[in-house]
């Protein structure tokens, strides 16, 4: 084989009739350079994307909802709550939840909404709400508190639309029965002072939450049970084995925050291997670039290779002269992409920031994506399947052109010119 190697070395290195296999032969590895740092780029990027939106979830939901198997509201939460903590030491904190859907109303504009009775004191031990009100978004609109007595918090676009700041005053509506001098009629309207603004950074959250304390969700229903119990882990990851022990030891079901959000996962993963797959084909257009460029190798040297075979080398050491000459190229530019493809992807933040000046345009509104900058995870798996990718691409593009060597006759090779 080294024999093979110094052969396929030399007609890379040596000099050629005509420039033109040397100037396709560096497209080839530009080529496939550029396809293997557009997969490590975008793949890192959709990776991290992946991850801040999980850190962002599992800050904002519950790990667990536990409910009753019949589906019906529970009407003593306290008992629940000490249960679930006596299971697993894994429980940090719990706390009940009430959903009411309402409409919302301030001056003119009146906009649906889910409004979530929590427990002010133990929602801190479960979700992100009380830091939420601490982003910057939501000190825009004044410095905000958890809800109280008739008070409620408003997701960051939601106050957006209603115009609404802290002190603003909304009325909230609901399907609540209201008894009237002319009977019962649907419909009950309570005035609602805003503490605060909360920032989730997710959208629907910031789009169509807001936030009551339990009491004030008990006087817009006139129901005093709770629909579940928001349970929160030490490690969000053991959601399932907690799961599976409150439905083992106790009369109720729990979902885990994956389960509540597994459409969405799943749509992303899905993407991610579709943008994997689309990618892949700027590969393989660079791998027929080095089947373009072995041919005309191959073409070149016919009077080499009908020497070689004179001299006694067999097809087998023509096929591996040129199919290690192509692993050269492809390996080049694989080698040449991991490396500026990683360095991109560490320093993409600063590259977008150039490139957003330069064109004076905002490539990243972290008010439209929620994060402040370009989330990137570079993961070695991912690097390593790219580096597979590129080289099966790589090694197949060289199987015609070698395997059309090996079927010159060398005495018509002989007398090429």
């Amino acid at each position: 084989m080294r024999f093979e190697t110094f052969v396929a070395a030399r007609y890379l290195r040596g000099k050629r009739k005509t420039r033109f296999i040397s100037l396709i032969t560096f497209i080839s590895v530009a080529g496939v350079s550029v396809g293997v740092i557009a997969l490590i780029v975008v793949m890192s990027v959709m990776t991290g994307f992946d991850n801040a939106l999980r850190e962002t979830i599992i800050g904002n939901r519950a790990h667990l909802t536990v409910m009753n198997r019949a589906g019906l509201p529970m009407t003593d939460p306290d008992r629940v709550i000490e249960e679930v903590h006596a299971l697993s030491p894994e429980v940090l904190g719990a706390g009940p939840i009430m959903q009411i859907e309402a409409l919302l109303k301030r001056d003119n504009y009146t906009t649906g909404a889910f409004v979530l009775g929590v427990d002010p004191e133990r929602e801190e031990t479960v979700t992100d709400l009380p830091r939420n009100l601490t982003q910057e978004g939501g000190r825009m609109f004044g410095e905000g508190n958890m809800p109280g007595e008739k008070e409620i918090v408003l997701g960051f676009r939601l106050a957006h639309r209603l115009a609404a700041r802290v002190g603003s005053e909304i009325a909230v509506m609901t399907d609540k029965p209201v008894v009237t001098p002319f009977g019962m009629r649907p419909g009950n309207q309570v005035f609602l002072t805003v503490s605060g603004i909360s920032q989730a950074k997710m959208s629907d959250f910031d789009n169509l939450y807001a936030f009551v304390d339990i009491d004030t969700a008990r006087m817009l229903t006139g129901r005093t049970a709770v629909d579940a119990i928001h349970v929160k882990l030490s490690d969000a990851f053991l959601a399932d084995k907690v799961a599976d022990l409150i439905h083992e030891k106790l009369p109720y079901r729990a979902e885990t925050w994956y389960e509540s959000q597994e459409a969405f996962f799943e749509a992303l993963e899905q993407e991610k291997v579709v943008m994997f797959i689309i990618l892949v084909f700027i590969v393989l257009v660079a791998a027929f670039n080095i089947t373009s460029t072995l041919i005309m190798i191959v073409m070149e040297k016919q009077r080499d290779i009908g020497i070689l075979r004179t001299l006694g080398s067999s097809s087998g050491s023509i096929l591996a002269i040129f199919i290690v000459e192509g692993l050269f190229i492809g390996l080049s530019g694989t080698l040449i992409g991991l490396v500026l493809g990683i360095t991109l992807s560490y320093y993409i933040n600063p590259v977008a920031e150039v490139v957003a000046w330069f064109l004076g345009v905002d490539l990243f509104n972290s008010t439209i994506y929620y994060f402040d900058g370009i989330p990137v995870a570079i993961v070695f798996s991912d690097i390593v399947w790219i580096t597979i990718s590129a080289i099966i691409l790589t090694l197949v593009s060289t199987l015609y052109p070698a395997w059309s060597a090996t079927r010159l006759n060398p005495v018509d090779a002989l007398r090429y010119e």
